[in-house]
């Protein structure tokens, strides 16, 4: 494992030993806290934790014995790898629990803050000095419309496609958009099975039956939807088994989602490694979009959010960065205006080829999705700069 800053997770409700713990935590260098929870998740909310943020590390408040155990526990069967440290008052009682639940190191109000700091660099040499760790499945990318029509299907059944041609990458395309069906259209699929018969058949899931669930076309795999808006409420276990499956059988698997913020979109946006808003320019988009970001931030989701900007106009006076400013996420990429490209792959119902300019847009970001890159930094909305710019730049102005 290298020497760089390791992630951290602390899941404790203030107070001063987490406060001192958390001022330790950026003197030292050592972690980077990816989360702060201030309430012990459950079973399935601490597993979606472990999963996305592979913790180093996890600080654990033990004021709450039964429920701190009970974390520790799950830790030490799920990720017994990670490191535990334990926020906690010093009695004999306490100290003797926390031993026998394999927890040997701790903080207590009396301990200083110069003892924290280096207890956090014994923990991150002792983490740096291990192998690097297998990874046990695949990356899940979701792809949210901001409003109906910003392009998302497209985009990511091109840039599945496009991911699928990379050697040894073994990429899903799954269609949770109930509504439109577009991506069977663009593949001319013609399949018995869809995403209805995934779920149905979910506890008996394996390698045989979803075979015979899923289309191919190329190297890719597709899980078509059923085309089914009125449908039941799906339930969310389900969806979670399924994309446990589908994380297992794949190194990455692009979900088109429809844009309604259902069940089984929240479950495919809560395991998404990265949730990509696609949004054009114009105002009414930025509106929705806006809306659409604040509903995934309350949801815990800010991290994994990132734009694209589909059909860009370079003169638009929506540039990228107004787009940032204005809803707190970071553009990913934009991709031109290609009308000419786009509409003959939608009228033939055919995927947009690789050599154009439209093409190598979806490769390019179908490489990003499949690198390991440093995490972009987010900026702050700056409202009121947005709104003493001018919505509309005049179409004559010349080139």
């Amino acid at each position: 494992m290298s020497s760089q800053a390791q992630n951290c997770v602390i899941i404790s409700p203030e107070g001063a030993i987490v406060n001192t713990m958390r001022e330790a935590l950026a003197t030292s260098l050592t972690f980077e806290v990816t989360s702060w929870l201030k309430q012990f998740p459950d079973e399935a909310g601490l597993l979606r934790l472990v999963r996305l943020n592979c913790p180093d590390l996890m600080i654990v408040d033990f004021a709450d014995m039964s429920k701190a155990l009970h974390t520790v526990a799950i830790l030490r069967h799920n990720a017994p790898q990670t490191e535990i440290i334990a926020l906690c008052e010093e009695n004999i009682t306490v100290l003797s629990t926390l031993l026998r639940a394999g927890v040997s190191d701790y903080v207590t109000p009396a301990s200083s803050f110069d003892d924290i700091v280096e207890s956090l660099k014994a923990h991150h040499a002792k983490l740096s000095s291990r192998p690097e760790a297998p990874r046990t499945g695949g990356d899940i990318i979701t792809f949210l419309p901001a409003k109906p029509g910003s392009g998302a299907s497209t985009i990511s059944a091109n840039v599945a496609y496009a991911a699928s041609k990379m050697a040894g990458k073994r990429t899903l395309l799954a269609d949770f958009d109930r509504n439109s069906g577009v991506l069977s259209f663009l593949f001319k699929l013609r399949s018995e099975h869809t995403l209805r018969d995934a779920l149905n058949s979910v506890q008996e899931m394996d390698g045989e039956v979803w075979s015979r669930l899923k289309s191919q076309v190329g190297e890719l795999d597709i899980l078509p939807a059923d085309l089914d808006a009125y449908a039941p409420i799906v339930d969310g276990n389900r969806t979670n088994h399924l994309l446990q499956f589908i994380r297992r059988a794949y190194d990455l698997s692009c979900i088109d989602l429809s844009g309604q913020i259902d069940s089984l979109s929240i479950e495919a946006l809560l395991e998404s490694k990265r949730i990509y808003i696609v949004c054009t320019q114009e105002l009414a988009c930025q509106h929705l979009l806006l809306r659409k970001v604040e509903r995934l931030r309350r949801s815990g989701l800010d991290k994994q959010m990132r734009l694209i900007v589909n059909r860009f106009l370079p003169r638009h006076v929506m540039t990228p960065e107004r787009i940032s400013d204005l809803v707190g996420v970071p553009v990913e990429m934009t991709i031109a205006n290609n009308y000419e490209v786009a509409n003959c792959s939608m009228e033939n119902g055919s995927l947009v080829k690789l050599d154009t300019n439209l093409g190598r847009s979806y490769k390019k970001l179908a490489e990003i999705i499949l690198d390991d890159r440093i995490e972009i930094p987010k900026t702050k909305p700056r409202f009121l700069e947005f709104f003493s710019q001018p919505f509309m730049r005049s179409t004559t102005e010349s080139a």
